[in-house]
C-alpha cells in the first residue's frame, strides 16, 4: 500500500521532470537551437515569428509549476501551454502523442500532490 508521503514524492519527481523539460525546451527556443527552430518553422512560419514568446512561456510555466506556492498557477499554465502544442501539431497532421503524455503526467502530478482537488464534494 502506498503512503501519502510516497505519493507526494512520486508527484514531486514527476513535477520536477515536467518542469525541467519545459524550462529546457524554452531555453533551447530562446538560444536558437537549430532543431527547435526547424520544428517550429515546420509547424508554422507564424509560430516561428514568435519563437521567443513561446520559449518564454515554456520557461515561466515550468517555473510556476515547480514552485510549491505557485503550483496551482503553474498547473494551469502547463495545461494551457500543452493544449496549444497539441493543437499546433494537430494542425499539420503531426504526431501529438508526446504532448498528450505530458498532459496525463501533469494531471497525475496534481492528483498525487493535491489529492483534495479530486475529492467529490457533492
Amino acid at each position: 500500500m502506498t503512503t501519502n508521503k510516497t505519493k507526494l514524492r512520486i508527484g514531486n519527481g514527476i513535477n520536477y521532470l515536467i518542469s525541467i523539460a519545459l524550462i529546457s525546451s524554452g531555453l533551447l527556443k530562446l538560444t536558437g537551437f537549430e532543431p527547435y527552430q526547424k520544428m517550429i518553422m515546420r509547424l508554422s512560419a507564424h509560430y516561428y515569428e514568435h519563437i521567443y514568446l513561446l520559449g518564454f512561456i515554456a520557461i515561466i510555466s515550468g517555473i510556476l509549476f515547480i514552485i510549491p506556492k505557485t503550483f496551482t498557477f503553474g498547473f494551469i499554465a502547463v495545461l494551457v501551454f500543452l493544449g496549444g502544442t497539441i493543437s499546433a501539431h494537430m494542425q499539420i497532421g503531426d504526431n501529438f502523442i508526446p504532448q498528450i503524455v505530458f498532459v496525463l503526467l501533469t494531471a497525475l502530478t496534481a492528483r498525487l500532490k493535491r489529492p483534495q482537488w479530486f475529492l467529490n464534494q457533492m
